[in-house]
């Protein structure tokens, strides 16, 4: 319960850093029989200024809310002022995910716009010949 609290505390005020991940897991699934995927696990390292490092790790994230957090990749985290608690900044990987989504559905809907202009104005010079 202390270490759930200690989360929820980081996460609000925590400072702000980037991260490494530096192992990633299929956890449990998300359904009873798997169809809806699987949780991931993960762990990482930040790197700070003077050289020291400090771990994170987090269990059964949702790769629909947060995106494929692969080996490697560079995530927001928070830690404390004394570095020795580190957490995974989920409600920045949310938001990135979801300013991506929202960002690709404005651009299919410009795309699906263009579309449909283009197929208007092909059926506008078709319909000027005589023979039609």
């Amino acid at each position: 319960m202390l270490e759930k609290l200690l989360h929820h505390k980081l996460l609000r005020e925590g400072l702000e850093g980037q991260g490494v991940i530096t192992a990633r897991k299929l956890g449990a699934p998300m359904t009873q029989n798997g169809a809806g995927g699987f949780y991931l696990d993960v762990e990482g390292h930040i790197t700070f200024d003077d050289g020291t490092q400090a771990v994170f790790s987090s269990r059964r994230l949702d790769p629909h809310k947060l995106g494929d957090i692969d080996v490697g990749a560079i995530v927001p985290v928070r830690y404390s002022a004394d570095r020795q608690h580190v957490v995974l900044d989920t409600p920045r990987l949310e938001a990135v995910r979801t300013a991506k989504k929202q960002e690709a559905a404005g651009w299919a809907e410009q795309k699906r716009q263009r579309d449909i202009a283009a197929a208007d104005a092909k059926l506008a010079r078709g319909n000027n010949h005589p023979d039609h």
